[in-house]
Protein backbone atom coordinates (compact mmCIF):
# COMPACT_ATOMS: atom_id res chain seq x y z
CA UNK A 1 0.00 0.00 0.00
CA UNK A 2 3.00 2.10 1.15
CA UNK A 3 4.59 1.75 -2.35
CA UNK A 4 1.70 2.19 -4.56
CA UNK A 5 0.99 5.87 -2.73
CA UNK A 6 3.88 6.74 -3.62
CA UNK A 7 3.94 5.55 -7.51
CA UNK A 8 0.55 6.99 -7.69
CA UNK A 9 1.82 10.10 -6.88
CA UNK A 10 5.48 10.14 -8.61
CA UNK A 11 4.65 8.07 -11.30
CA UNK A 12 5.27 4.82 -12.50
CA UNK A 13 8.74 3.50 -14.27
CA UNK A 14 8.78 2.23 -17.26
CA UNK A 15 9.90 -1.32 -16.52
CA UNK A 16 12.15 -3.28 -18.79
CA UNK A 17 11.79 -6.71 -16.47
CA UNK A 18 9.02 -9.05 -17.98
CA UNK A 19 6.06 -10.95 -15.97
CA UNK A 20 7.85 -13.67 -17.10
CA UNK A 21 9.99 -15.27 -14.26
CA UNK A 22 12.57 -16.24 -14.32
CA UNK A 23 14.97 -13.20 -14.99
CA UNK A 24 18.21 -12.69 -13.65
CA UNK A 25 19.25 -8.49 -12.69
CA UNK A 26 21.62 -6.92 -9.69
CA UNK A 27 20.10 -7.17 -5.96
CA UNK A 28 20.34 -3.99 -4.60
CA UNK A 29 20.64 -5.47 -1.15
CA UNK A 30 22.92 -8.42 -1.83
CA UNK A 31 25.13 -5.79 -4.82
CA UNK A 32 25.16 -9.14 -7.09
CA UNK A 33 23.10 -10.49 -10.16
CA UNK A 34 20.60 -12.98 -8.76
CA UNK A 35 17.79 -15.32 -10.51
CA UNK A 36 14.50 -13.62 -10.19
CA UNK A 37 11.39 -15.99 -9.33
CA UNK A 38 8.00 -14.54 -7.13
CA UNK A 39 9.74 -15.79 -4.05
CA UNK A 40 13.10 -14.56 -4.73
CA UNK A 41 11.27 -11.08 -5.56
CA UNK A 42 9.71 -11.04 -2.17
CA UNK A 43 12.60 -12.36 -0.42
CA UNK A 44 14.38 -9.49 -1.92
CA UNK A 45 11.24 -7.41 -0.23
CA UNK A 46 12.09 -8.83 2.30
CA UNK A 47 15.76 -7.94 3.07
CA UNK A 48 14.96 -4.03 1.43
CA UNK A 49 12.49 -3.81 3.96
CA UNK A 50 14.85 -5.22 7.24
CA UNK A 51 17.78 -2.78 5.83
CA UNK A 52 18.40 0.32 8.27
CA UNK A 53 17.93 2.64 5.66
CA UNK A 54 14.21 1.80 5.40
CA UNK A 55 13.77 3.16 9.01
CA UNK A 56 15.31 5.95 8.10
CA UNK A 57 13.83 6.75 4.99
CA UNK A 58 10.24 5.10 5.59
CA UNK A 59 9.17 1.96 3.74
CA UNK A 60 6.96 3.88 0.87
CA UNK A 61 10.25 5.80 -0.11
CA UNK A 62 12.43 2.70 0.28
CA UNK A 63 10.45 0.73 -2.14
CA UNK A 64 9.50 3.59 -4.39
CA UNK A 65 13.52 3.45 -5.19
CA UNK A 66 14.24 0.31 -4.66
CA UNK A 67 11.61 -2.08 -6.41
CA UNK A 68 12.40 -0.09 -10.19
CA UNK A 69 15.90 -2.21 -9.86
CA UNK A 70 14.72 -5.79 -9.59
CA UNK A 71 11.54 -5.90 -10.50
CA UNK A 72 8.18 -4.19 -12.64
CA UNK A 73 6.16 -2.85 -9.52
CA UNK A 74 2.91 -3.43 -10.98
CA UNK A 75 3.88 -6.95 -10.52
CA UNK A 76 3.91 -6.75 -6.64
CA UNK A 77 1.21 -4.20 -5.44
CA UNK A 78 -1.97 -6.01 -5.46
CA UNK A 79 -4.78 -4.57 -7.04
CA UNK A 80 -6.71 -4.26 -3.64
CA UNK A 81 -4.15 -0.94 -3.19
CA UNK A 82 -5.18 1.05 -6.61
CA UNK A 83 -8.80 0.52 -5.41
CA UNK A 84 -8.12 1.29 -2.14
CA UNK A 85 -6.48 4.49 -3.04
CA UNK A 86 -9.02 5.33 -5.84
CA UNK A 87 -11.83 4.99 -2.34
CA UNK A 88 -9.26 7.32 -0.58
CA UNK A 89 -9.41 9.66 -3.36
CA UNK A 90 -13.52 9.82 -4.08
CA UNK A 91 -14.20 10.04 -0.45
CA UNK A 92 -11.34 13.14 0.00
CA UNK A 93 -12.06 14.69 -2.97
CA UNK A 94 -15.86 14.32 -2.77
CA UNK A 95 -16.54 14.34 0.89
CA UNK A 96 -18.02 11.04 0.90
CA UNK A 97 -18.45 9.50 3.93
CA UNK A 98 -16.69 6.04 4.56
CA UNK A 99 -19.40 4.44 7.11
CA UNK A 100 -22.98 5.96 8.60
CA UNK A 101 -21.22 6.72 11.45
CA UNK A 102 -17.70 5.83 13.23
CA UNK A 103 -19.09 2.55 15.14
CA UNK A 104 -19.93 1.38 11.48
CA UNK A 105 -16.66 2.16 10.05
CA UNK A 106 -14.87 -0.55 8.69
CA UNK A 107 -11.69 -0.38 10.80
CA UNK A 108 -9.44 -2.15 7.69
CA UNK A 109 -10.59 0.39 5.46
CA UNK A 110 -10.01 3.10 7.71
CA UNK A 111 -6.14 1.87 8.33
CA UNK A 112 -5.36 2.10 4.95
CA UNK A 113 -6.75 5.35 4.91
CA UNK A 114 -4.41 6.90 7.34
CA UNK A 115 -1.27 4.79 5.55
CA UNK A 116 -2.38 6.67 2.48
CA UNK A 117 -2.89 9.90 4.22
CA UNK A 118 0.55 9.60 6.03
CA UNK A 119 2.50 8.26 2.99
CA UNK A 120 1.20 11.38 0.84
CA UNK A 121 2.29 13.80 3.49
CA UNK A 122 5.91 11.70 3.63
CA UNK A 123 6.20 11.98 -0.53
CA UNK A 124 5.00 15.69 -0.44
CA UNK A 125 7.63 16.55 2.08
CA UNK A 126 10.32 14.20 0.08
CA UNK A 127 9.45 16.48 -2.89
CA UNK A 128 9.77 19.22 -0.73
CA UNK A 129 13.32 18.31 0.47
CA UNK A 130 14.51 17.18 -2.64
CA UNK A 131 13.27 20.69 -4.81
CA UNK A 132 14.79 22.56 -1.93
CA UNK A 133 11.55 24.42 -1.17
Amino acid sequence: MRACVWFSLLGLPDSHYTKSLPYKSQSPTLYRVIEYNEEEIYNEIDRILAERGTQKFGIGQSLYYQLPLFCDPLFVIPEWCWTMLEDYHLCTTFHIPVAKDLDSADAWKLDCFNVIENEMNNCTLHQRNKNGS
